[in-house]
């Protein structure tokens, strides 16, 4: 009898110790979670997320630590496309922001409302958004044209244009 305990104790660990499958790891309405932010174009909402929830759910971190995470390696990125940003305190308040406003809408997302799903739609479409920490005086500050082109392609619906090297 020890012996069989003993096997499905091992057996347990074993399985709790696997990695998780998609399903399981997968946020409601945000998808799966990202370990960086890459690509050409600045951080969407939805990327700034998806990485938040990664160092919450996968790492164990607050809400607060993620967030200070998330907010480091946002303004890396914005760093690379040299546009002046507002401080990492400020993303990190923002990140906070952005997560309590999904929290709000997983908290009623059983309901099914008219309201409820047009909340969610709405939620969704500003998923593919720019997060936007530029400084507020970014397009005075910024001197060369194709640069402020840029922050303004971003700013779009459909945040068209990329970073060059």
């Amino acid at each position: 009898m020890c012996s069989q305990a003993a096997e499905c104790l091992a057996l347990w660990r074993a399985v709790g110790s696997m990695e998780s499958t998609r399903s399981k790891t997968e946020v409601w309405l945000i998808g799966q979670h990202i370990t960086e932010i890459t690509g050409a174009q600045l951080p969407s909402r939805g990327d700034v997320l998806r990485l938040f929830f990664h160092g919450h759910n996968e790492h164990k971190k607050t809400v607060n630590d993620s967030a200070s995470e998330v907010a480091a390696s946002v303004i890396s990125f914005w760093n690379k496309a040299r546009i002046p940003t507002v401080t990492e305190k400020s993303i990190g308040r923002k990140v906070v922001d952005l997560f309590l406003m999904w929290k709000g809408l997983k908290k009623n997302c059983t309901r099914t409302t008219d309201t409820q799903r047009k909340k969610e739609e709405t939620f969704c479409d500003e998923l593919e958004d720019l997060f936007d920490v530029a400084h507020p005086k970014a397009m005075q500050l910024l001197t060369i044209k194709e640069d402020r082109a840029f922050l303004a392609a971003q700013r779009e619906k459909g945040r068209r244009g990329v970073m060059q090297e």
